[in-house]
């Protein structure tokens, strides 16, 4: 079922929020694929959302802004008639603030579901909704991505040997917000993810570095998928595939070359 404007405009919010299933939000991106004007509207919320996000100083995701707003306006009220009061409303300002920062840094533990979810989240987007024979359309691609990794495929490229890029867009899943990179070739798919470090760090010890790049690479099987991860400062990144790619170190250029491209975000 396609859905029409009014209903996409009705779940921009939560598709920026990343609160849609798989499959909405797979919806929603088809539709916006193919409306100019809900793709404008999209792209002045995200505009708004990163505004927020630099103001505040945090992700946008970890600020409940209408619960703030709501508070801050309740608190106002209380407290306009007194100047005392406006001096204890500073005070619980402060509190709520450094509420804010001690909660944020304490979430920065150990991410114990990071592979699971790329993982999950491969088989459900990479695996479900791409046709033996698409191709990459640079157009559908700008339009499914957002500031700042809208130049991904550009840095990490569209060929590798016989894999080819065949998508990328914004991929929100289980509060995660993916940049999704979707690479065919050689009879399997790969997932490229790269995201910001919010959720907190890698779970396991270095199994790899990358030679000349000093890249520590985590990888894993999950859910019977292979999976590198590495973290720079700000970022995670994340290569799923079936089976290891021939030649094997064509995924790990594809893997530094995202990290080159994170790395300049974050100079």
């Amino acid at each position: 079922m396609n859905l029409d404007c009014r209903q996409v405009r009705e779940l921009m919010d939560s598709y920026l929020s990343e609160e849609l299933s798989v499959e909405t939000n797979h919806r929603v991106l088809r539709h916006m694929a193919e409306c100019r004007d809900c793709a404008a509207e999209l792209k002045r919320r995200q505009r708004l959302r990163a505004l927020l996000s630099e103001t505040l100083g945090l992700a946008v995701n970890d600020v409940d802004a209408d619960r703030v707003r709501m508070r801050i306006a309740q608190a106002v009220d209380r407290e306009r008639r007194s100047w005392r009061r406006v001096a204890r409303l500073g005070a619980v300002a402060a509190t709520l603030v450094a509420a804010v920062a001690v909660w944020y840094w304490a979430g920065r533990r150990v991410d114990a579901a990071a592979y699971n979810d790329s993982a999950e989240d491969h088989v459900a987007c990479a695996l479900a909704y791409y046709p033996s024979g698409t191709v990459y359309d640079p157009d559908r691609a700008a339009r499914n991505l957002a500031p700042p990794f809208e130049h991904i495929v550009d840095v990490v490229g569209r060929s590798h040997g016989v894999y080819q890029v065949i998508d990328a867009h914004m991929c929100p899943f289980k509060g995660r917000n993916y940049a999704h990179v979707v690479i065919r070739g050689d009879g399997q798919t790969l997932s490229l993810f790269a995201e910001r470090a919010g959720g907190g760090a890698l779970p396991d010890t270095p199994t790899t570095v990358l030679a000349g790049d000093a890249l520590d690479v985590h990888a894993t099987t999950q859910l019977g998928y292979r999976i590198s991860a590495v973290a720079t400062r700000d970022h995670r990144l994340f290569l799923v595939s079936e089976r290891p790619t021939d030649p094997p170190d064509l995924a790990q250029d594809i893997l530094r070359s995202a990290v080159r491209f994170i790395r300049g975000l974050e100079k």
